[in-house]
């Protein structure tokens, strides 16, 4: 059984008028496990600095659970190890929700794969 002793807010968002920026239309507080990593590149005269991460939720979270899992293209907001507001924003590229297939067949965690990006317009900081 994973301890989920991180939290983490997940945005639901949709297009603007323009079709440019992201609106945030709900949002849920939720427990998890969350994994950073952060890799460093300098290639074409220019630095990169990449973080993917990975957090494993809490399947029985009201605000997972109401989205029946299916939360890819939300947005996370994440303030891991005193990183700042603007800094601590991903988008959930992939999802998996992990089953006890051997077992009873009981949702165990669902893993969100996250990619780094920039603050979503007018959220709460």
């Amino acid at each position: 059984m994973i301890c989920y002793k991180d939290l983490i807010t997940i945005y639901e968002v949709v297009p603007d008028e323009y079709g440019n920026d992201k609106i945030e239309i709900d949002s849920g507080l939720v427990d998890c496990l969350f994994l950073q990593s952060v890799g460093f590149n300098h290639s074409s005269f220019r630095d990169n600095v990449d973080s993917d991460s990975t957090a494993f939720l809490n399947p029985l979270n009201s605000f997972v659970a109401a989205n029946a899992y299916r939360l890819e293209g939300f947005y996370v907001k994440a303030e891991m190890f005193g990183s700042a507001s603007d800094e601590s924003w991903y988008k959930i590229t992939a999802v998996a929700v992990n089953k006890d297939a051997l077992g009873c067949n009981n949702i165990d965690n669902v893993e969100i794969a996250l990619k780094k990006t920039r603050k979503v317009p007018g959220s709460v900081s």
